[in-house]
């Protein structure tokens, strides 16, 4: 496929099938002969093309520059003016040289084509160049959808991808299996915990079916789940495993990615040993612009593998959403991942 810098190119040579079209219809119908046009064809051809290829790099890199400072649907009555200018300021140049030339004596013309040539002068440059800078935006507008499509597929495919992979995640067997066998010993120990540990297993995972086809969910809705999907590793691991949740209420409207907290607890827990010995402590604060969720590092003596692909999804997420990116950090033996908020209104 060409790119744009290409594609203009293609403009010059246009310009000179429609000017070979022109003079085969003038000799077609006897306007001029067949000495006329070679006298003048080939050096007419090549100046056309000269200063068509000229005018439309300037132009090319000229639009750019608008498209960058001046969009059309968000400033198009500046773009307008600012296109005219061009044109104008552009005519204008060309104008004077093709004067100055002319008067120079540069070229030897009849008096009946000069006459002719000065009633076109003023007319054919504010023609050519309007043509020329009507296709370039055409080129360029015509690359921006296109590319805008190849995006807007790709968020599709990532989305898709996230939510099949962030389902498969949260019926993971191994969780599956370790709560069933949670579960089972509640029972036989305390009906009325194991009454609470099936409220939030069923919570849990109500609120990944539910959330399947929503790219963002509330600060709210997201803090409900993750306080269900603890709960259920706060009867695994009983004094083992301790967490704080705290969110300002002024940011429970505020928005997230889905599933964004579970991801982060699922590290916690999968890359640090968890015991009455070596307690857990995990937080998760809700402030100012941003979720924070932090947890005490003590790595297992079994290194376990990471791909980091829950973080690196994470990531992908809001660089396709267009917001600020989490960021990682470690500081003081606690591991901290910071997650921007985004306002209700903008998605």
């Amino acid at each position: 496929m060409l790119t744009n810098r290409y594609k203009i190119f293609l403009i010059p040579f246009i310009t000179i099938v429609m000017m070979l079209t022109s003079i085969s219809l003038m000799f077609l119908f006897g306007f001029r002969t067949l000495e006329d046009l070679q006298a003048f064809a080939l050096r007419r051809i090549l100046y056309v093309l000269g200063n068509a290829t000229i005018t439309v790099v300037i132009f090319y890199y000229v639009v750019n520059w608008f498209n960058k400072h001046a969009v059309w649907s968000e400033k198009w009555f500046i773009r307008l003016l600012m296109d005219m200018a061009l044109i104008l300021v552009h005519s204008a140049i060309f104008i004077s040289i093709a004067n100055y030339v002319a008067n120079a004596g540069y070229i030897e013309v009849s008096d009946r084509v000069k006459e002719h040539t000065r009633e076109f002068l003023y007319v054919v440059p504010l023609m050519m160049n309007t043509l020329f800078l009507v296709l370039i935006e055409m080129i360029l507008a015509m690359e921006e959808r296109n590319k805008l499509a190849l995006q807007v597929a790709q968020l599709e495919k990532e989305q898709i991808n996230a939510k099949y992979g962030a389902l498969k995640e949260q019926l993971d067997h191994h969780f599956l299996f370790n709560n069933l066998s949670v579960l089972s010993s509640l029972i036989y120990e305390d009906v009325e915990k194991a009454d609470h540990f099936i409220q939030d297993f069923s919570s849990t995972y109500r609120y990944v079916l539910q959330i399947n086809q929503r790219n963002l969910v509330t600060v709210k809705e997201e803090l409900a789940f993750i306080e269900n999907y603890l709960n259920l590793y706060k009867f695994r691991f009983e004094e083992g495993f301790e967490y704080v949740l705290k969110a300002a209420p002024e940011r429970l409207k505020w928005k997230v990615p889905p599933l964004t907290l579970q991801v982060l607890v699922e590290n916690a827990i999968k890359h640090n040993q968890i015991s009455r010995q070596h307690p857990l402590h995990l937080e998760i604060k809700c402030c100012s612009h941003q979720l924070t969720v932090s947890n005490s590092i003590q790595p297992k003596q079994e290194k376990t593998d990471s791909t980091q692909t829950g973080q690196i999804n994470l990531v992908e997420k809001y660089r396709l959403l267009g917001d600020a990116l989490p960021e990682f950090k470690i500081e003081a033996n606690t591991y901290i991942a910071q997650i921007p908020l985004i306002e209700p209104n903008e998605k």
